[in-house]
């Protein structure tokens, strides 16, 4: 195949699952270069059992302009509010639907945590792009 678009997805970011990865608060993945892909997939998985008064848990991808713009909340994905329980999100250029979209050069993963005392024990949030 001939072009950008690759044929073999990769890692572009993860905050990896394991047994000592607890989300407590909200936070951002930082930029991350998404130039060499046309389209992401942000897959979000709790394999613990979350605790805390009414967790919530919301992941989405923000994109950047190329004057430094931040656009937040171009793809998000369901709103996870116990745990175990897994969500995920595509969009770019080879997707259908609301997930069309030509692609900037940088992106960021952000996460916000809701609710009295919430933990969200074995998170694993990952970007995947190709």
């Amino acid at each position: 195949m001939s072009g950008a678009y690759g044929s073999v997805a990769r890692t572009l970011w993860t905050l990896t699952g394991s047994a000592s990865t607890r989300l407590t608060a909200s936070g951002d993945s930082g930029p991350i270069n998404i130039a060499a892909v046309s389209d992401l997939w942000l897959p979000v998985y709790i394999a613990g059992t979350s605790t805390g008064t009414s967790p919530t848990l919301d992941v989405q991808l923000d994109v950047q302009d190329c004057d430094g713009h931040w656009f937040p909340q171009v793809a998000k994905v369901t709103q996870l509010t116990s745990a175990p329980n897994f969500t995920n999100v595509s969009c770019g250029l080879h997707i259908a639907g609301l997930g069309s979209m030509v692609l900037p050069q940088v992106c960021r993963v952000t996460w916000t945590v809701g609710g009295t005392n919430p933990v969200f024990p074995q998170a694993s949030i990952s970007l995947i792009g190709r």
